[in-house]
């Protein structure tokens, strides 16, 4: 009951006394994948200690020398030389182990390995030092060949196999199978012995394309621990010396990247929220520990830290898991529902905005545009405004179409060609869409408005577009959008009639009339979204609420040369009054002068009396 399926249970005899063999079910857990590993499972239930052998590390001076070449593939090696062994049968004990696990014993080295891997989870590859031409390396095999495996089988590889090699022969197939090549006898007596943990997805690849099953293979085929392949392989050296003698000469340890494992963030509570059972901290605290994780409480968070063998073990949701498995799942009631919270929303505010946006327009006359984000290059560069760098795409499914679209204009200016070829008018359409590109080496993406109006022909043309786009904005709350002569209009544009659109003192697009005279009196604007959503959440006003303090509204009077000026303005002005004490700002009136403007503003204050408010509204406005 703590998720470990026993699927078979039998009775056995084991060096002469009755004992019972139990069939476990841990494909999801590749640390349970040998005896240690379920010890440690039995050990955390049932609150003991394991007893885990605890070698030491051999250590010698001398450094064998070998060449990974695979480098992406390999995350970590362990191999020494030993001389001297005295190979022989294996004994009652390690032979009759084995063969519970239905493996023939073949000399006391292999079966040694063998033990090993059962044992600690950990497969190793012994290899007769004599019978090598050179030193071994670790490759990507490029080349068709065949080799031989250890069970006689004859393999037929083209590419793409991860291989140990020497100077002339292929020795193995790394985490799958070994070669006749440098195989072990009884009369072997000078060995290299290695043990690795592979990039798990090359393995399983290998294993499927050529069809070769091991419990080698089974085991490294999964996200293996690289950190604890030490223990496992000093265990198996420790074994070799005293059941076979022999002398360690030299010895390597490629790990060129370390494993560091993260801290996780866990909610001593949210076990008793998911089982719907109470479990208490001490519960919770108690299990972690017996789990071997290390844990920091941090006022009403523990920061965790999992074992290096437990590598399923990533996020909260897993910790909790675990401290309900171990509590045991036939604990939690069958006939009640966990009182869990209500999920909170989400879905991010741009998307609710698009909706809207697509609403709003639709109801307006507009047309929505799809096309497709990949654009021609001309066109793509003509229409762009924004300090981007096209992106190229390698693979084009066209070649007509390979740079991905810096703007929407573009599209709907096609769209727009082909609708007037058909005599369809008048064109109103709109396009919500990814725009793309690079800047200062770093890809980026945002979602954009572009909206396209085919007018006759009238001085007021572009101001009607600017009012449509005011009506829209209005309705998902962003008003007082500004408008400045563009400094540097795309190619696209006529040049006098393009301006940058800006709102609460930012940049937020373009508004301008093509150049293009042959399709008539044409404007577009474009819109990033994501800014847009941003400013409105920013000024996001209550509909109602209750009133708890007075207000203070004062009136003063700006003379600016211009609207962008006054928008310039009031953005200084709401940031010098702050959100703790602005409850409104707005033009109240605008007047013409003989050269600027003046403009009548209302400010009400919140949180201040008349007198703080006065003496701030005097600062302000001078």
């Amino acid at each position: 009951m703590i998720g470990m399926m026993v699927d078979g249970f039998r009775e056995l005899e084991y060096m002469g006394q009755k004992d019972y063999l139990l069939s476990l079910e841990t494909r999801n857990r590749v640390d349970c994948w040998s005896l240690w590993g379920v010890a440690r499972e039995l050990a955390a239930y049932y609150n003991l200690k394991t007893k885990i052998p605890n070698p030491l590390e051999t250590r010698v001076a001398k450094e064998l020398h070998i060449v990974v070449g695979a480098r992406e593939a390999v995350r970590r090696i362990r191999a020494v030389e030993i001389s001297g062994l005295k190979n022989q049968k294996s004994p009652q004990w390690l032979a009759q182990f084995l063969a519970i696990y239905e493996m023939k014993s073949l000399n006391l080295l292999v079966d040694l390995s063998n033990y090993v891997m059962i044992v600690t989870g950990y497969a190793s590859h012994l290899i007769d030092k004599d019978k090598l031409q050179g030193n071994l390396t670790w490759q990507i095999n490029k080349q068709q060949r065949v080799i031989n495996t250890l069970d006689g089988s004859e393999l037929k590889l083209n590419n793409g196999e991860l291989l140990i090699v020497d100077d002339e022969n292929v020795v193995a197939l790394a985490g799958l199978v070994g070669t006749q090549v440098a195989s072990i006898s009884e009369e072997s007596s000078n060995v290299v012995l290695e043990m690795a943990v592979y990039d798990s997805t090359l393995i399983k690849k290998n294993s499927r394309q050529l069809n070769v099953v091991t419990e080698a293979g089974n085991r490294l085929a999964k996200e293996m621990d690289a950190q604890s392949l030490a223990l496992a392989f000093d265990h198996l050296l420790d074994l070799i010396i005293n059941e076979a003698g022999g002398e360690v000469l030299s010895q390597c340890d490629y790990y060129p990247a370390p494993r560091v494992m993260g801290v996780i963030s866990f909610d001593p509570k949210s076990p008793s929220r998911f089982a719907g059972i109470e479990i208490g901290e001490a519960k919770a605290m108690e299990i972690l520990l017996a789990l071997r994780c290390q844990v920091v409480v941090d006022a009403e968070q523990w920061l965790v830290t999992v074992p290096s063998d437990r590598g399923d073990l990533t996020m909260a949701e897993d910790l909790i898991e675990e401290v309900i498995r171990m509590n045991r799942y036939d604990s939690i009631p069958s006939d009640q529902l966990p009182a869990l919270p209500v999920t909170r929303d989400l879905t991010k505010p741009l998307y609710y905005l698009k909706d809207d946006l697509r609403i709003i327009l639709a109801a307006r006359g507009f047309d929505e545009v799809l096309s497709q984000p990949l654009v021609d290059q001309q066109s793509n560069e003509q229409a762009n405004y924004l300090p981007w760098q096209a992106i190229v795409t390698q693979n084009s499914v066209n070649e007509e179409f390979p740079v991905l679209r810096l703007g929407l204009i573009t599209s709907l200016v096609a769209q727009c060609t082909n609708w007037l070829k058909k005599n369809i008018e008048p064109v109103r359409i709109f396009e919500i869409g990814k725009v793309f590109g690079k800047e200062a080496g770093k890809y980026q993406e945002s979602e954009h408005l572009a909206l396209l109006m085919m007018m006759p022909t009238g001085a007021k043309a572009l101001v009607q577009l600017q009012q449509e786009l005011a009506v829209v904005m209005g309705q998902i709350g962003l008003v007082d959008l500004n408008y400045q002569l563009l400094k540097k209009a795309p190619a696209l544009a006529n040049h006098h009639s393009a301006y940058l659109i800006s709102a609460d003192g930012e940049e937020l697009g373009v508004i301008y009339k093509l150049a293009e005279v042959e399709l008539g009196m044409i404007y577009v604007a474009e819109l990033d979204l994501e800014k847009v959503v941003e400013i409105v959440a920013r000024n996001k006003q209550v509909a109602v609420c209750e009133l708890t303090q007075k207000l203070v509204v004062l009136d003063a009077n700006l003379e600016l040369a211009s609207r962008q000026k006054l928008q310039e303005k009031l953005v200084e002005i709401k940031k010098e009054i702050g959100l703790d004490y602005l409850w409104g700002l707005v033009v109240s009136d605008v007047y013409k002068l003989d050269k600027n403007y003046r403009y009548t503003v209302r400010v009400s204050y919140q949180g201040l009396g008349d007198q703080d408010a006065k003496t701030l509204h005097d600062k302000l406005f001078n």
